[in-house]
């Protein structure tokens, strides 16, 4: 059989872009090297009886248009929501919601004068938010591009944001401040500043004092579903994609990993998996990352000699580490107050009562090492969800920092365990005999990452967020618009604009340009 397109990575992405081109009457193929689709959104039992979502873990970036688009409710997907996040401190917490004026009540408890600038701050944070949201769905547009379509993309982008000065200069001004410079100019009290410059270090290589970190802490805070858990997991998203494409008659293929993408003429005519098996079709659609797309499965003589420099040059290092815990009661955070918070149980904290704290835990991977005290992210989504662990157990998920991608007069190997103790020590210091609770575990580092979903480097955001890598720039000038130097091969993973996180855009955006070019074609 031939299909109208074969899509190359059955991670979220990839089945996103499937889904939609289902849709539209396609006849798709997504194929999976694994048994199980999602790739990074997925769903795992790791300890006997305990599952947990193995890599991402929030669905709150899921964008609504792909919900409803895709009709995901109707294939199962179940929203739990999180109504809060808590920073806990020795001897106190501080508990933020999506309400502004509890959040404003709660940093009063620690200064009036933080409380007081907290609205300032939230409009200007609000402002750059607002840019990235409005940009999330189109599709970049190359100011350098002089063609046609090129020209019209550029004019139509800078008519859409002629009136938004203020919130481009926000925006623009993440690019180069540090998340401290950014956060410090407004509040006075540590756990305060503390809990927005978190944000900055999911998926940064550098601590939040650097320049341009103030962007990441601006690029977590624009999912609009909100903050939530998806019921049995991440998987659970994933695996209602799939089941929409699938009821238009999309077909997926898990445990077929692909060797080649074929290429005559320069066009892509289809694929050829490790078996040596050949499929034929109209288009390919890789959803993996462009590293392992561009000069792995396209072979490097059927590439443009300054494209591969640009993509031998994409930075993919991860240092963010996941650890899978099962336990036998729920964590019981020092300074968590009921009567304090308003909050029944804090399921979801950040751990870093201080900005220094954070920048603390980046100092020692400068030179190849991990962090004594990492920051930490615990999450317990068996308070929520009782479909993850037996009755009477839980299920705490930790994403933490800073872990190189290898060690400095040492290994892996050999620090693993230690790296385990230090994550402990941590908690023990705030949720007191967490390690005492501890019924087994799994420790994922950035190369275990690489290792099983091929992605180089490990990195969580399949791609380093800094402005050379970002907009018309990811992943390669030129080819920001999901499409690439062969004819008819496009990309549709978070190596594309927006980038990562669990949103499903690179898909939508994707099966868009993939449907406009058989238009034109």
């Amino acid at each position: 059989m031939t299909y109208d397109a074969i899509v190359v990575g059955g991670g979220h992405n990839g089945l996103t872009c499937g889904a939609y081109l289902a849709r539209a009457g396609k006849r798709i193929l997504v194929l999976e090297s694994k048994s199980v689709v999602g790739g990074a959104a997925v769903t795992e039992e790791f300890s006997p009886g305990f599952r947990a979502s193995t890599y991402s873990f929030i669905m709150g970036h899921l964008h609504p248009k792909v919900i409803d688009d895709l009709e995901l409710r109707k294939f199962g997907l179940e929203r739990i929501p999180v109504p809060d996040v808590i920073n806990p401190t020795d001897d106190d917490c501080i508990v933020f919601t999506k309400d502004p004026e509890k959040n404003r009540n709660q940093i009063a408890r620690f200064s009036r004068r933080d409380a007081e600038k907290y609205g300032k701050f939230l409009d200007q944070l609000q402002a750059a938010v607002n840019i990235l949201r409005s940009l999330q769905l189109e599709t970049p547009a190359d100011p350098f591009r002089t063609d046609p379509l090129g020209l019209w993309r550029t004019a139509r982008l800078a008519w859409k944001l002629r009136k938004r000065q203020h919130e481009i200069h926000s925006l623009i001004r993440t690019f180069s401040l540090s998340a401290h410079d950014f956060v410090d100019r407004w509040f006075e009290t540590d756990i305060v500043k503390a809990k927005f410059m978190f944000w900055a270090t999911i998926g940064g290589n550098v601590g939040p004092y650097s320049p341009g970190t103030a962007f990441y802490l601006v690029a977590h805070l624009i999912g609009q579903t909100g903050m939530s858990f998806a019921r049995g997991g991440m998987g659970s998203i994933s695996n209602a994609i799939a089941k929409s494409g699938e009821a238009h008659g999309m077909k997926v293929r898990t445990c077929a990993p692909v060797d080649e993408i074929l290429v005559a003429n320069g066009r892509a005519t289809g694929v050829r998996l490790t078996s040596g098996e050949e499929i034929r079709c109209k288009r390919v659609i890789a959803a993996t990352n462009a590293r392992v797309t561009f000069g792995g499965m396209v072979r490097r003589n059927n590439l443009p000699g300054e494209f591969m420099e640009w993509i031998d040059g994409y930075r993919s290092r991860g240092k963010s580490f996941k650890l899978l815990c099962a336990v036998d009661r729920l964590p019981q955070y020092r300074g968590f107050s009921r009567e304090k918070t308003g909050v029944e149980y804090p399921a979801y904290a950040h751990i870093c009562p201080t900005p220094a704290f954070l920048e603390r835990a980046f100092d020692e991977a400068k030179y190849g090492w991990y962090s004594t005290e990492p920051f930490l992210s615990p999450i317990v989504p068996t308070y929520y969800d009782d479909t993850l662990a037996p009755a009477g157990r839980h299920v705490v998920t930790f994403q933490g920092g800073v872990t190189p991608y290898s060690l400095t007069n040492g290994t892996w190997d050999q620090e693993r365990p230690r790296l385990v103790e230090n994550v402990y020590k941590v908690m023990d210091r705030f949720a007191p005999g967490f390690s005492e609770s501890v019924i087994d575990y799994r420790l994922l580092l950035p190369k275990d990452i690489e290792n099983d979903i091929n992605l180089p480097g490990g990195n969580s955001q399949h791609g380093e967020l800094t402005l050379d890598q970002l907009f018309f720039m990811r992943p390669v000038p030129g080819y920001a618009d999901y499409r690439s130097p062969i004819k008819g091969l496009y990309q549709c993973g978070a190596s594309t604009h927006p980038g990562g996180a669990v949103s499903a855009v690179p898909g939508h955006n994707a099966a868009r340009e993939v449907l406009r070019g058989w238009r034109w074609s």
